[in-house]
């Protein structure tokens, strides 16, 4: 599987953007009242839920298939996702509820199950920050979706295409990452790359393009050992949508650590 190619560029621009300084007398920050603006046409399209379903693709390189996938998600509560393959049916699930992420391979029956604050041991956020982010939306860690009262937690650039480059101020930063956004030109999120401070060789980008009919998702993390790259091929979010059972283990499944458990897809 190959990334969009609007993710190589998206992920040079938003590298140069965490590893350069930043101050007010940059020429493209745009002031307080242009901030507002901006932040009013980013969040103008953004629906308010308290359930929502996404049908689409999953693809991601090493596997032998490209299963069709079933997102169904509970506002600020948990996530579930349900891949499918044709004649074989549910081949892969992920679960995050009541505190606790749960993912399961069924073709080889193993399964990976920790706690969700030791899975976002590093991430100031949530559920709800990872909901946002499959939706393409803006969160600012620790402070939740982008908004007008958080306006001031974030400075905006406005880039000569059209687009804008955002970031957290110094008082709302990440401790040990760099990160940003980068806005297209139609006020869509385009882009989210979060770089370790202290991992230089790391990189961690989520990408979106958008389409008539949905969008796709891009997942990219690139070091100098490892590389994943996954891709959700989503149509458009059906809010209130209904839901799907847990998924229920038995003694046949295979408890595997994280690392072990990714290889056991290839």
């Amino acid at each position: 599987m190959k990334p969009h190619k609007i993710t190589a560029a998206l992920a040079l621009a938003l590298i140069l953007l965490a590893a350069m300084p930043r101050n007010a007398s940059s020429q493209n920050i745009v002031d307080a009242d242009e901030r507002l603006l901006a932040v009013d046409s980013i969040t103008a399209s953004w629906e308010a839920w308290t359930s929502v379903g996404i049908s689409g693709k999953f693809r991601m390189a090493g596997l032998p298939l490209s299963p069709s996938v079933k997102i169904y998600m509970v506002r600020d509560s948990s996530i579930f996702i349900s891949l499918r393959a044709p004649l074989v049916g549910e081949v892969g699930r992920a679960e995050i509820a009541d505190s606790t992420l749960l993912v399961v391979n069924k073709m080889n029956k193993t399964y990976v199950e920790e706690p969700i604050a030791r899975a976002l041991a590093y991430y100031p956020g949530g559920v709800s920050d990872l909901q946002d982010l499959i939706l393409g939306r803006v969160v600012i860690p620790g402070f939740g979706l982008l908004s007008r009262e958080l306006a001031d937690k974030v400075e905006i650039y406005a880039e000569a295409d059209g687009s804008s480059t955002l970031v957290a101020t110094k008082e709302s930063a990440i401790p040990g990452f760099n990160y940003g956004y980068m806005i297209s030109p139609r006020w869509l999120t385009g882009a989210l790359m979060v770089l370790p401070v202290d991992k230089p060789d790391v990189s961690v980008v989520l990408s979106y393009e958008y389409f008539e009919k949905g969008y796709d998702l891009d997942f990219v993390y690139q070091s100098d050992k490892r590389n994943y790259t996954a891709r959700l091929e989503l149509g458009r979010p059906e809010y209130d949508a209904k839901g799907f059972d847990r998924i229920k283990l038995n003694s046949g499944f295979t408890k595997l650590p994280f690392d072990k458990f990714i290889k056991s897809f290839k």
